[in-house]
């Protein structure tokens, strides 16, 4: 079997733990990580920190930035990438596609009373719990033709998820004849 190889993105709305879990995924499947927050520009943290939902057009940039990035950490589809990134909605994802290639969607989805304690709770980032509900208005969930991929429940225990999304990475990778080469001990 061939190894593979893909784009793996975590999205979903503030505070559902995208990065959490595709740091996770990262180092499980020897993968690289990569957080879309990072890719924001300056003016799109002012506002968000300032409780200013983004449009599309502010949005349009970043992804573009983000994807750059992403091109180059698969080295031309040689390397997986776990991509932290909330992509609500599917314009977002279908420019992504048409940048990177297929992509693996993971939906971190749950209950917005769970999301809104979560984003609470956390202190060090500049989405403030005032934005959720301008997240979920967004939020186009993917749909069966976004295919592969899948939808999981945010209120299961990470390590649950986790096992979840990388038994369905490695089913899926088999179905194409392919292998992931595990992660290097440490």
């Amino acid at each position: 079997m061939a190894e593979t190889r893909a784009i793996y993105l975590v999205m979903g709305v503030c505070g559902v733990g995208k990065s959490t879990v595709a740091v996770r995924l990262a180092q499980h499947f020897n993968g690289s990580f990569v957080e879309a927050d990072r890719f924001h520009p300056p003016e799109n943290v002012e506002a968000m920190s300032a409780g200013i939902p983004l449009n599309d057009d502010m949005r349009w940039y970043w992804l573009e930035s983000l994807c750059e990035h992403v091109r180059a950490e698969s080295g031309g589809g040689s390397a997986s990438v776990f991509v932290a990134c909330s992509a609500l909605k599917k314009k977002y994802r279908d420019f992504m596609r048409k940048r990177l290639g297929p992509l693996f969607i993971i939906h971190l989805d749950g209950d917005r009373e769970l999301i809104l304690r979560r984003l609470e709770a956390r202190k060090d980032h500049f989405m403030p719990p005032a934005l959720l509900d301008s997240q979920l208005g967004d939020l186009e969930r993917p749909s069966a033709n976004e295919a592969p991929g899948a939808c999981f429940d945010v209120s299961q225990s990470v390590d649950r998820i986790i096992a979840d999304i990388s038994a369905m990475i490695e089913k899926e990778a088999r179905r194409r004849g392919k292998q992931f080469l595990p992660a290097p001990s440490i």
